[in-house]
């Protein structure tokens, strides 16, 4: 009977074609699209733009030494006058400005520090692209200068860096791999987990009730625990098929970055790559937990929507009751971000709906543990099962069955 009701609600569900697209099909393209557009997109336009002849604007052309002049110009930069550098950012004529008030060379030769100022668009990315080949042709012409006056002095250039500092990345592989952002893949798979599951709780509760076809199930000869659990497993089936499909976008895009575009990306495509988690690549005992996870995770969502639903009128009211639980999983996402500042302990491993996106992020990131998994997995199963259990009794009140 159980498995009767069940099969009733998703064949009610898969009658609805944009419900299947929506749940199905678009987390299974997004994701790859998402993991593989933005690092190329972005590692494209950064390429291009470094390999680009760039017309910056110069305030006092004849005040820059021409040594300096070739150095800016060796940054595929083409230098042109302008009479006022804030208008011609402003403008859009340039993107970026040099302005040099003073003659440069005699300044230098007089032992005196001199001022380059650079005129642009703080928070534009073009802008600030354009003036970082000013900044770096400003690097080298300034360690030449403290070269010639070192060696002037008689003095070794090494004696500016008297301390050497190398760094030692000491995080794994799946850490590595996984990206600055990687807190976004546990986000994504829990909304997608109640996304899939929404439509079928609706429609199961509150557009039955709209229909007044559900009065006439419950009057059949059928255990109102059958229904409930009948329900349940119907909307489990969607909210873990769409969590399903967001794991293997980002499976199948990990894969096709790391195998195919990220070695044919430049130096700064593959940083983009690195911190959008472009090259994620997980091992099957990882897969395995977080498919677990996620089923969990989508029987707490179901059995959390087949409650809240029951209690609207029709289905439109249902979806406003719905709608604000969407920051249950952004809130907890916001923090997971936050997680190795905070330095939280294993009591946050029971904290409902973040334990499940930490431990997720864990197994991302290739460091959770056999105890913490535990304390998720028995927490949630008994979340889950509290919640069922207020779904069914109220399903036996007469007075939110029949609210109109």
């Amino acid at each position: 009977m159980i498995w009767r009701v069940a099969k009733k609600e998703i064949v009610s569900t898969l009658r609805d074609t944009r419900a299947i697209v929506s749940n199905l099909v678009i987390p299974l393209v997004l994701m790859p699209v998402m993991m593989l557009g933005m690092p190329l997109l972005l590692g494209g336009l950064f390429e291009r733009q470094a390999t680009t002849v760039t017309p910056i604007g110069v305030v006092g052309l004849e005040n820059l030494p021409a040594d300096f002049v070739s150095i800016i110009e060796a940054q595929n930069v083409e230098l042109v006058p302008v009479s006022d550098g804030v208008q011609a950012v402003q403008e859009g004529e340039v993107d970026v400005v040099v302005r040099v008030d003073e003659p440069l060379a005699d300044a230098l030769a007089a032992g005196e520090p001199s001022l380059v100022t650079l005129v642009t668009k703080v928070g534009n990315m073009k802008s600030e692209l354009n003036a970082s080949k000013v900044q770096q042709a400003v690097a080298v012409y300034q360690q030449q200068v403290v070269a010639q006056r070192l060696a002037a002095a008689g003095l070794d250039p090494s004696v500016l860096q008297p301390l050497q500092v190398e760094t030692v990345d000491a995080s794994s592989v799946a850490e590595r791999s996984s990206g600055q952002l990687s807190w976004l893949i546990p986000f994504f798979i829990a909304i997608w987990t109640l996304t899939g599951g929404q439509m079928t709780a609706i429609d199961a509760t509150a557009g039955e009730k709209e229909r007044g076809t559900l009065e006439v199930l419950l009057v059949a000869p059928v255990r109102r625990s059958e229904v409930v659990i009948g329900k349940f497993l119907a909307t489990v089936t969607f909210g873990l098929s769409a969590a399903l499909m967001a794991i293997v976008g980002f499976l199948l895009g990990g894969t096709l970055m790391s195998g195919i575009f990220l070695p044919r990306l430049g130096e700064q495509g593959s940083e983009i790559a690195s911190i959008m988690g472009g090259g994620l690549s997980i091992d099957l005992p990882s897969v395995v937990v977080l498919v677990v996870s996620a089923l969990l995770l989508s029987a707490l969502v179901s059995a959390l929507l087949l409650t809240v639903a029951l209690f609207a009128r029709s289905f439109k009211e249902a979806q406003s009751y719905i709608a604000p639980l969407s920051f249950l999983f952004i809130l907890p996402a916001v923090g997971l971000q936050f997680k190795d500042l905070i330095g939280l302990g294993n009591e946050a491993y029971l904290i409902p709906v973040f334990n499940v996106l930490m431990l997720m992020d864990d197994v991302v990131r290739g460091n959770y543990d056999p105890s913490q998994l535990a304390l998720v997995w028995g927490s949630m199963l008994a979340l889950i099962v509290v919640l069922l259990g207020f779904a069914h009794r109220s399903f036996q009140r007469e007075e939110v069955i029949f609210r109109s």
